[in-house]
């Protein structure tokens, strides 16, 4: 074997188990909550449950102006840096120059509006706990761990932290006025992880050596990052938002316990395809056309593969996840979770595409216009179906946007990806989906007990879900 088929051989090998391990940090990561937010939900109920989220959607906004377009920006050209120590420090020490510069100008403008908007005066104690996580997320510089592929590291960190977040929950969330407590858990868990990511930095980067900082020519590129997240983050935080201003803090509990696991499920999926970001950078930094063509491909077929069984099967057993992991007194989450679960699948295309695709290619303005269109499309139906549907209309919303925005992806990134060669695949596991529907269904028509349901569910279907593809000879599940 050639000295250049090894290299490639050893990057695939790479690139599989980064990917096993940021999906294990992810599923951990989401495992944890399931385990607490069974109990959590009963204790805070729908309005503490609404209470924390609205003012996590309130925080977002501040936080995403700390973070501004750094966090991609970062993954993406310190991967093209990251074999030579002195470029890297320089790099880095200049980005995160950046970042605190806007970190300060976060947290004055978070100041100001505790002061002056006056439905924010009875929230005021739990914006300042989740707004304390801003700062430790700047100095956390998550993005160098993944332009550098460390994620043994952020695995092994972040399971610890959330091991120690959720003996805390059990030990402190006692009464529904607890919802306080239960937010600086949240926060706790997150500082500890980035204390711990800023000391382990100086294995990677000299910070007591000096370098002649160069900042403006990084402003624009992360200002059209920063444009692009200020719209991401309308149609992510501003239903949550909206709702929480016009329909109240029980229509916010509903609607977060309706998005809790389909969000799940699009975090598990795109934590598989999140570890290609520095490696397609690397590549396109060394002009491999051909092996950044083969790895876009193999990673739109595997999204497909995951994405349509999730959003099938979730909206099959609906009614038994909201009861067991929300009690009965979420019955109300039930039809919004069933709509929204498409978000599934075109989340997980778009961040393929928009991300990981186009980032890496400098097509930014590509992901930056599809979100804009996406932002105004949640913000118009959002004004429209709250009102009248409440967390319903804020799903109905919300499917609206993302569908907009991967549909405008996909037709920008016709040149890039032959989508004909790949529409077998899909319609593949389109079927076997449907398949797999049916054997599903008939199960959850047994007389059975919640969690025997699912469990049932969940195996006999991704036992038919692969069988039927085997069966219809799919390629690529085949090649795995």
């Amino acid at each position: 074997m050639s000295g250049r088929g090894k290299e490639i051989m050893t990057a695939q090998k790479s690139l599989r188990k980064n990917a096993a391990l940021n999906m294990t940090k992810t599923v951990m990561g989401l495992i944890f909550p399931l385990i607490t937010f069974p109990y959590v939900s009963r204790v805070l109920e729908p309005s503490g449950i609404g209470k924390i989220n609205f003012a996590h959607s309130i925080v977002s906004y501040f936080s995403m102006i700390a973070a501004l377009g750094i966090s991609t920006y970062g993954v993406r050209e310190a991967a093209k840096v990251r074999d030579d120590k002195m470029q890297l420090t320089k790099f880095v020490k200049e980005i995160l120059s950046i970042n605190i510069i806007s970190t300060i100008a976060a947290y004055i403008l978070l100041f100001l509006s505790l002061l002056i908007v006056p439905r924010f005066s009875e929230y005021r104690r739990l914006l300042a706990v989740c707004g304390a996580s801003i700062l430790f997320v700047t100095l956390g510089v998550e993005w160098l761990y993944t332009a550098l592929e460390e994620f043994a590291y952020i695995t092994a960190r972040s399971i610890i932290f959330q091991i120690i977040s959720v003996v805390l929950m059990f030990v402190f969330i006692r009464t529904r006025d607890d919802y306080l407590k239960y937010a600086a858990i949240g926060v706790i868990s997150s500082v500890g992880s980035n204390i711990c990511n800023f000391i382990h930095a100086w294995k990677y980067v000299s910070f007591g050596e000096c370098v002649q900082k160069e900042l403006k020519k990084h402003i624009k590129p992360i200002f059209t990052l920063f444009a692009m997240s200020v719209a991401v983050s309308i149609y992510t935080a501003l239903d949550t938002t909206m709702l929480g201003l016009i329909s109240g803090d029980e229509q916010v509990g509903f609607y977060a316990a309706a998005t809790r696991v389909n969000k799940i499920v699009v975090s598990v999926i795109t934590a598989a395809v999140t570890v290609l970001l520095p490696r397609l950078s690397f590549y396109v930094s060394k002009h491999d056309e051909e092996h950044f063509s083969v790895l876009s491909a193999k990673a739109l077929n595997a999204v497909i593969l995951l994405a349509f069984p999730c959003a099938v099967g979730l909206s099959l057993v609906a009614r038994p996840v909201i009861l067991l992991l929300s009690g009965a007194r979420y019955e109300l989450a039930i039809p919004t979770m069933r709509i929204m679960n498409p978000i599934i699948i075109a989340i997980s295309l778009s961040g393929l595409i928009g991300i990981q695709i186009f980032m890496p290619l400098g097509r930014e303005r590509l992901t930056l216009i599809s979100v804009i269109l996406g932002a105004v499309i949640n913000f118009a139906l959002n004004l429209v179906l709250i009102p009248s549907k409440g967390a319903l209309g804020a799903g109905i919303a919300t499917v609206c946007a993302e569908s907009s925005v991967t549909v405008f992806q996909i037709v920008c990134a016709r040149r890039i990806f032959a989508f004909k060669k790949i529409l077998p695949h899909a319609a593949q596991c389109v079927l076997a989906s449907a398949l797999m529907s049916v054997a599903v269904y008939f199960l959850l028509k047994t007389d059975m007990g919640i969690v025997l349901q699912l469990a049932c569910s969940g195996l006999v279907g991704m036992a038919v879900y692969v069988l039927a593809l085997l069966l219809l000879r799919n390629q690529f599940c085949l090649s795995l």
